[in-house]
């Protein structure tokens, strides 16, 4: 699909600064540009059209004492604009009367010289000799003003200001670098391939450093065409680094210098959060004073206002709400509009093979919420499993953290389990999103559940009597999935995993286990109550289904041994150990941070609580999935 870029910021407002010092024509701007485009060229209209252009400025300037009014500036929250303006006036307007003002958060940003003060210096004719190491912003405005020099040595009129191509204004314009971040992040975390219109090769832009950030470390492919730039990810990561240190393969941690490159920190990061690697960032000092503290913002996924914070959390798929999304008018007034688009067309096929890896094994995630033909998830995998192609499918769903092992570009079973069986059980963790300690008693009771079903779920596995899968995490062979197809009941809207695995057993075919910290997905607690009971109960309302001994007897003993509970509460005396000691095993096991962080007088209230509450949740689970109904 292809995406039209917003023109940069960077070049178009070096632009307008440059013809306001020369009492040029300005730029003409339109309401689907971005408003900091908007916000500089109408501050500088608004500077000419009350005293004059810098070669025939009205002197004395008009003031409150000599019957004129002082001018006021209203900047939003534009740090661009601000930087640009206090040069400007103190360069062209030296003792005029205006005053510069903004949002609450434009005015805390503190006064020190930035790469902004400096390039409104070199616009304005300064002689700044090149430092080592120069911001690219400042080679930048080098740049531009030796090309618009070149450019005023025609005939300048309003005819050249408008001429598109390399001879008239509209030619220096660029599509923007820092917003093309936002869809490499997008295609990092969910795969695919766009067209981003109007990006180049040799642009001086900072940010075009993203394509080499996103090749060395996330396998995002660039490829450029004359339209501009094909983007893709790919199952091999160009290992080059471009100058950019590395201190581990991508798919552990990166670190990454922001120094030059400030504005990408929010899409680097949680394309790092979602792919599960470390990302280890420095040159991020300034980031605290941009539209909002980003590095806060970015661990607590909040917008607070900020355009970049609303398009980076779009693009991971964080919740962002029709509010907070209005902000992205600062930079990129189109993105909401073409992020439904995207989002819709991925969604509308249900499934995505997102990678390929080795030529054997193509990684499939199901999308939730939604029906592909009207016929349902199940219907929807079949079609893009017949699609792979591979000798085997990698299943996950769209909400889980991809284990380690399915972003490496060379895939292997250990321990010499190659091909070895038709499905393998992989491990799952379950981990909350916010900082050690604040996770609510809620998050604690489902990661100690979670972690007392994934250590039963691998112990039976390996001991050859399997009466669990789940399809966020697992291996098939894809004839054999294609075989078994037509036994997942379609009229049940899940399940898909579970009457995948009795089929398996059923047919014959052989269920391995990769029980390694490789392959462990997270996933995460149910964000409220109200999520928490519709899961539980769509697990329950498929369990007259089961057909396999091994799950129906484990199913019937645990049943039994929670009424038991409630008809004589000591029963917890021989339960608890038991159940505390599934937790423990598994919990050391994966190195959760619950059991790093947490002490063990917390560990046993939760299981304690858990043990003591287990039986009236699971009837309730079971009742109300059993009256369910069978919508997807």
């Amino acid at each position: 699909m292809e995406i039209s870029l917003p023109i940069s910021k960077s070049i178009a407002n070096r632009i307008l600064l440059l013809q306001a010092i020369h009492g040029d024509p300005l730029m003409r701007v339109s309401a689907d540009m971005p408003d900091d485009i908007i916000v500089l060229h109408d501050a500088l209209q608004q500077i000419r059209d009350t005293f004059g252009t810098p070669d025939k400025r009205i002197s004395p300037f008009p003031s409150g004492e000599g019957g004129g009014e002082a001018l006021s500036l209203n900047l939003k929250n534009c740090g661009t604009a601000l930087r640009f303006l206090q040069i400007h006036i103190a360069e062209c307007y030296p003792g005029a009367p205006i005053t510069l003002t903004g949002d609450p958060r434009l005015l805390e940003r503190d006064g020190k010289p930035t790469t902004q003060t400096t390039s409104a210096r070199i616009l304005h004719g300064e002689n700044i000799p090149v430092a080592e190491n120069e911001s690219p912003y400042i080679t930048l405005s080098r740049r531009m003003r030796e090309s618009y020099s070149e450019l005023r040595e025609q005939s300048y009129s309003e005819t050249v200001l408008q001429q598109r191509g390399p001879t008239g204004i509209a030619g220096l314009l660029e599509a923007d670098w820092s917003s093309a971040a936002f869809w490499y992040e997008y295609v990092a975390i969910h795969g695919g391939e766009l067209l981003l219109e109007g990006l180049r090769p040799d642009s001086l832009q900072g940010d075009r450093i993203v394509a080499d950030i996103y090749a060395g470390y996330f396998g995002v492919k660039t490829e450029f065409v004359e339209e501009g730039a094909v983007i893709r990810s790919y199952s091999e990561a160009v290992l080059q680094r471009s100058g950019l240190a590395a201190t581990q393969s991508y798919s552990n941690a990166v670190s990454i210098d922001f120094s030059n490159c400030p504005d990408l920190y929010p899409a680097v990061a949680l394309t790092c959060e979602k792919l599960s690697i470390e990302l280890n960032a420095t040159g991020t000092d300034r980031l605290r004073f941009k539209e909002s503290d980003r590095i806060e913002a970015v661990r607590l996924h909040e917008v607070r206002n900020d355009h970049r914070m609303a398009m980076a959390l779009m693009a991971a798929d964080f919740p962002v709400s029709i509010d907070e999304q209005q902000c992205v008018s600062k930079s990129y007034p189109q993105f909401v509009e073409q992020w439904q688009s995207i989002s819709g067309h991925l969604r509308s096929h249900l499934v995505t093979i997102t990678d390929v890896i080795d030529g054997s094994v193509s990684h499939i995630t199901p999308r939730k919420g939604i029906n592909d033909d009207n016929l349902g998830k199940k219907h929807a995998l079949s079609k893009l499993i017949r699609a792979a192609q591979t000798e085997y499918v990698w299943l996950h769903d769209d909400d889980v953290v991809w284990p380690p092992a399915a972003k490496k570009p060379n895939l292997t079973f250990p321990n010499g389990k190659e091909h070895s069986a038709d499905l393998y059980i992989l491990p799952l963790m379950m981990e909350s999103s916010l900082p050690a300690g604040r996770d609510g008693v809620g998050s604690l009771l489902q990661i100690a559940e979670y972690a007392a079903i994934q250590e039963l779920t691998m112990r039976t596995a390996k001991a050859g009597r399997a009466v669990m899968c789940s399809g966020a995490n697992l291996i098939i062979r894809r004839e054999v999935w294609l075989e078994c197809e037509g036994e997942l009941h379609p009229e049940i809207p899940s399940g898909d995993d579970m009457f995948l695995m009795e089929a398996v057993k059923r047919r014959g075919y052989t269920v391995g286990v990769i029980d390694e910290p490789d392959y462990t997905a997270i996933v995460r607690p149910a964000p409220t109550w109200r999520a928490l009971w519709r899961q539980r109960m769509r697990w329950a309302g498929k369990a007259p289904k089961y057909t396999d001994k091994d799950i129906i007897r484990c199913g019937a003993l645990v049943a039994a041994a929670n009424m038991l509970q409630l008809l004589c509460p000591l029963v917890i005396l021989i339960k608890f150990p038991i159940e505390y000691s599934l937790i423990r095993r598994r919990q050391m096991r994966e190195q959760s941070p619950i059991s790093n962080h947490q002490s063990p007088i917390t560990h046993i209230f939760i299981a304690l609580l858990l043990e003591i509450v287990y039986p009236f949740y699971m009837i309730i689970s079971l009742v109300g999935g059993l009256l369910r109904g069978k919508r997807w």
